[in-house]
């Protein structure tokens, strides 16, 4: 009877044990992690649909990955067992994070991850229905480890309170999910660059992060940008490969507001170019950079310095030797030149700033010197000027004198004025230099200054050709003293240009700055002779210079931004009304200004827009302008001139030569 009384008892707790176990089969236990299932309720009626819990709990510090996982790792899998009638999504995925383990960016969540899955109910019930799942998941932290399990839970047919620790879980795991945005995001493709407009999004963006769905579509390595101005906010990514479309859906934003699910527009286009770097090999970049170079002695803000050097080459076209020491010196200054200007290219590119060639010219600071020194320039060639001869050596005896740090210096200004200028095949073996960094960039370089420096190299080698320069003779006198106009030319030119980057204060004292030095002219051709009147005119130099850097601009003007109305935005309006011809320039670009004045801004090529409904844009890079900049950098360019075709929105943009007519305009153009 003692045991009839005990066996009711004894029936509930074996039920208790064997729901223990079936409990128990709900987690299971792996070497660095486990794994589980938590139903949102265990008992469940007239509901459609319940949520499911899947937990994977990581030692510390180890980590898991997402759907997408980056450079390497792979999301965790999941095969389910379900009764008759069940369904059950995929996972919903909460926001990842970046864990960088260089050189590698992957994305994943770190000691814990929880996914919600939505399991739907069927009309018809059992009272009991039990479910299993095998899950396949990869840890990782120093190493990598591959796990796997198995767990199971039973979900009974009845009625229950509503209010749960489950539902708790739930609406956490929940609140881990990023928003979904109905409103797809306007977005594009453009040279390498995926650009997604933010303006829509909470103006309080401060720090954003795109993972796409679709793996091995951005570059990892480099960091993304997002950039605020008054157009709007843009985000700015690279893509893995720049010479292909992509069919790039969607992703999750993650930003410092809120974490967003978001779906992309189908308006991606690719702007690219038969000249971008990706095309080009290094040799052909290094056969670009040599011809450009070469071609670059041809342009007009070059001409007056080199001018110095075929004087001096006819000067010594007696003695060999001397001609051969010379032109080497020349050489190795220019080529130098060329080298440092990269290397420092290079090196502000390195901490983030958009700059390309020609980059020193949009600094009010640097043009303010160059006027100054084309000035001086100018006063050595028209006048005898002694003073400073013995380190300069510009003057009428330094035509004449031996000096082969002369020649060493007159390289390093050729380079100097030269950089407003670039040549054909400049264009592509710059960008390929400035966009791809390392040794690659270092070989451009040299090659644009051995080109640069060709000519000289050629007749130092080879003397005998200099037989085929005039004779020296008074004509020399003359010919120095001519260029002269060409420097105060030049000089009034970068005036011109330091017009629009200044306010008119600045510039009244950078012409005083002239004045000064022209002051400076006039006290050296007094004749003094006493040692105190010397002693008062060299104090009197001393005070000159010293005013003229008082006389330098140090801070922009205000109306820089207002200058140039290109925006991505103004294009792609354009753009949907038809064709348009986008023309990248500079004050400070000469050959922009010559290409304007003989065949871009012609009656006859206005005609012919007007005909064929083409719209004129143009943006001006004569300040610093990041945008541009980095539009420049989507062509595969970080110079200009560059002249861009749009056909039409579908269609693939057309790149011009940097040298233009209005034929070639016209062919191009038809």
């Amino acid at each position: 009877m003692v045991r009839l009384r005990y066996y009711p008892i004894l029936l509930f707790l074996l039920l208790v044990f064997s729901s223990s176990n079936a409990f128990l089969e709900n987690k299971y236990f792996a070497s660095n992690s486990s794994f589980e299932v938590i139903p949102e309720k265990n008992v469940i009626d007239a509901e459609k649909h319940i949520f499911l819990i899947v937990r994977f709990n990581l030692d510390k510090d180890w980590h898991t990955y997402w759907i997408n996982p980056g450079d390497s790792g792979e999301p965790a899998s999941f095969n389910w067992e379900l009764p008759d009638g069940f369904n059950i999504s995929e996972p919903i995925w909460p926001t990842p994070e970046l864990i960088p383990y260089p050189p590698l960016t992957t994305f994943g969540y770190t000691d814990e991850l929880k996914l919600l899955f939505k399991l739907s109910i069927p009309k018809q019930l059992d009272s009991i229905n039990k479910f299993s799942v095998i899950s396949k998941w990869l840890v990782c932290a120093d190493v990598c480890i591959p796990q796997e399990g198995k767990v199971s839970f039973v979900l009974s047919k009845g009625s229950s309170n509503d209010f749960s620790i489950q539902n708790l879980l739930i609406n956490d795991v929940k609140s881990s999910i990023p928003k979904t945005i109905k409103q797809k995001v306007n977005s594009k493709i453009d040279g390498g660059i995926l650009t997604l407009n933010l303006s829509n999004f909470d103006s309080e963006i401060k720090d954003a992060y795109f993972f796409p769905y679709q793996e091995n579509v951005i570059d990892y390595s480099i960091n993304q940008k997002l950039d605020k101005n008054p157009d709007g906010t843009n985000l700015y990514i690279n893509l893995l490969n720049k010479n292909k479309s992509i069919g790039l859906s969607g992703g999750v934003l993650k930003t410092n507001v809120d974490d967003y699910e978001i779906e992309l527009d189908s308006n991606l286009f690719n702007t690219q170019s038969t000249l971008n770097p990706e095309f080009i090999s290094l040799s052909a970049a290094i056969l670009f950079s040599l011809i450009g170079g070469l071609l670059l002695n041809l342009m007009p803000c070059v001409f007056p310095v080199i001018s110095l050097k075929i004087l001096n080459f006819v000067n010594h076209a007696e003695n060999k030797t001397q001609t051969s020491l010379h032109g080497f010196a020349f050489s190795s200054g220019s080529i130098l030149m060329f080298v440092l200007i990269g290397l420092s290219v290079l090196l502000l590119k390195g901490i983030g700033m958009d700059i390309g060639w020609g980059y020193q010219l949009q600094s009010p600071l640097v043009v303010s010197l160059l006027i100054f020194l084309f000035i001086f320039l100018a006063g050595f060639f028209l006048l005898n000027v002694n003073f400073l001869n013995s380190l300069l050596n510009i003057g009428s005896a330094g035509v004449s004198a031996p000096s082969y740090m002369n020649s060493f210096g007159t390289g390093f200004l050729a380079v100097i004025v030269a950089t407003p200028c670039t040549a054909p095949f400049m264009g592509s073996a710059l960008g390929f230099a400035i966009l791809q960094p390392g040794f690659s960039s270092f070989l451009i370089f040299l090659f644009l200054g051995i080109g640069f420096a060709f000519p000289y190299i050629l007749l130092s080698v080879f003397p005998n050709m200099l037989s085929l320069l005039p004779k020296p003779g008074a004509w020399m006198e003359t010919f120095k003293q001519f260029m002269a106009f060409p420097m105060i030319l030049t000089a009034l030119w970068l005036v011109w240009v330091l017009s629009s980057q200044i306010n008119s204060f600045q510039l009244v004292l950078v012409l005083f700055g002239i004045t000064l030095i022209v002051f400076f002219y006039w006290l050296n051709q007094l004749k003094i002779f006493s040692k105190v009147g010397l002693q008062i005119r060299n104090f009197i130099y001393l005070a000159i210079l010293v005013s003229l850097f008082f006389t330098l601009p140090i801070e922009r003007s205000p109306f820089e931004s207002e200058r140039n109305a290109f925006s991505d935005e103004e294009l792609s309006r354009r753009l949907a009304e038809g064709p348009v011809f986008l023309n990248f320039t500079a004050d400070w670009c000469i050959t922009c200004k010559v290409n304007e004045r003989v065949a871009l801004k012609t009656n006859e090529t206005l005609k012919f827009f007007d005909e064929k409904n083409i719209f004129y844009l143009e943006a001006d890079w004569t300040n610093k302008n990041k945008l541009i900049a980095k539009k420049l950098a989507s062509f595969g360019r970080s110079s200009i001139p560059l002249y861009v075709f749009f056909p039409g929105e579908k269609k693939d943009p057309i790149i011009l030569p940097e040298i233009l007519t209005e034929s070639l305009i016209k062919d191009y153009l038809n």
